[in-house]
């Protein structure tokens, strides 16, 4: 209900914001409609069947409103799923929401230097992995909870507060609900040179500490490279989903058994290094990122209860390309890869992971300048051959900005 009322709250400023805004503000606001149709998984374990499902319906809005004084936005998600389909053979099981996520912020900026923040994530430019298309969570040197930004210079943002439970701002990057941290973080940019930044993060904490810097060099035309080094005490530094599909289990009703898999879909280390580039020659695109765990491997139950499947090495490359007037093709891949032995405990004994990889091809045609249609496959393998699975989906989109 929190988490409701501060997104119907958020709605509530941006609108209200809208009808006061001076001609400097800018109002953004975007719709996406998608499914990825469905997902079809078939398991390597021998004498299990493969299984296919409904991938339900997914749809996000993101409005987001600039001022001179205050910023506002929301970003809300609300997906449905076959219950049957998707987790077992029960055709009773009603069509429910599998996720309802809503994140919101408020800056307000009354002094010319301070200003503060409400669920105001600012992420420094190099924590951003392209094709993967999201932040490394120390990038962030605001916090998710409150925090006062201090801008004593053009350029020069310094973010320090606390991080407070993901039930009251959305997305909390703290797993503990019920914690309260400290947070500082500081952001540097120089333009078309470059920025600097990072964070410490869950201060005072000693098994959740969390640090990162951060670079993007922007000094030779149409490129970006990006590099950064992330610390975290627990091993998470958010990089747990960077597969293009999440697997599931299932009940396989021909055998009466549960069906499951190594969820192997990121990375974990104390220690990850981080890069992504993207060069940009008009017509075409290219983009590349990697992320890696340089530490000894985890191989007691302490990690082991927590991130099982957890691997060492991420590598991600995009191509996009003009076809004609207003359609385009987007080509992504993916290797996630394990350099060690016993990372993960299966069954009665330690054990390696096997390579996962996978390719997400797309055609993206805009019908104008508000709405965008979008329609792909993704393909995505585990080639361990007693754990391993092929997937397969079929994203379609509609979206429509303002």
């Amino acid at each position: 209900m929190k988490k409701i009322a501060f997104t119907l709250l958020a709605t509530a400023l941006v609108s209200a914001s809208a009808f006061a805004a001076k001609k400097s503000a800018d109002i953004s606001f975007s719709n996406e409609v998608s499914s990825d149709v469905i997902h079809h998984i078939s398991p390597k374990i021998k004498n299990i069947d493969s299984h296919t499902a409904f991938a339900g319906v997914k749809e996000n809005v993101v409005a987001d409103y600039e001022g001179d004084i205050i910023k506002v936005g929301v970003d809300a998600t609300l997906e449905m799923s076959d219950a049957n389909g998707t987790w077992n053979d029960d055709d009773d099981l009603p069509f429910l929401i599998s996720e309802w996520d809503a994140d919101w912020y408020v800056e307000f900026n009354p002094f010319q230097m301070v200003g503060f923040g409400f669920s105001d994530e600012l992420y420094t430019p190099g924590a951003y992995l392209p094709v993967w298309d999201d932040n490394i969570v120390a990038g962030n040197y605001s916090t998710n909870g409150f925090s006062v930004l201090i801008r004593p210079i053009d350029g020069l943002t310094f973010g320090a507060g606390f991080d407070v439970p993901a039930a009251w701002f959305g997305r909390g990057d703290y797993k503990d609900s019920n914690a309260y941290e400290l947070a500082f973080g500081v952001n540097y940019e120089q333009e078309k040179l470059f920025s600097v930044g990072g964070s410490i993060r869950h201060i005072g904490t000693k098994d959740s500490l969390q640090l990162g810097a951060y670079v993007s060099l922007l000094m030779i035309d149409n490129l970006v490279l990006n590099l950064g080094f992330t610390h975290s005490e627990d091993g998470d530094a958010g990089l747990g989903d960077v597969a293009f599909l999440n697997t599931y289990g299932y009940w396989d009703s021909t055998n009466e058994k549960w069906v499951s898999y190594l969820n192997a879909t990121g990375i974990y280390g104390e220690n990850i290094a981080s890069a992504g580039v993207t060069f940009d020659l008009g017509q075409f695109q290219l983009a590349a990122d990697a992320a890696v765990n340089f530490d000894k491997n985890w191989d007691d139950d302490y990690y082991a209860d927590r991130y099982k499947g957890g691997y060492d090495f991420y590598t991600g490359v995009e191509f996009s390309m003009g076809l004609v007037d207003k359609l385009s093709l987007d080509i992504k891949g993916f290797l996630l890869y394990d350099f060690g032995k016993e990372t993960v405990y299966v069954g009665d004994k330690w054990r390696s992971l096997d390579p996962t990889v996978g390719a997400y091809p797309k055609v993206i045609f805009e019908l104008n300048e508000k709405h965008t249609l979008s329609a792909g496959a993704i393909f995505q393998t585990c080639l361990d051959s007693d754990f391993g699975y092929t997937e397969i989906a079929l994203p379609i989109s509609w979206k429509y900005t303002y």
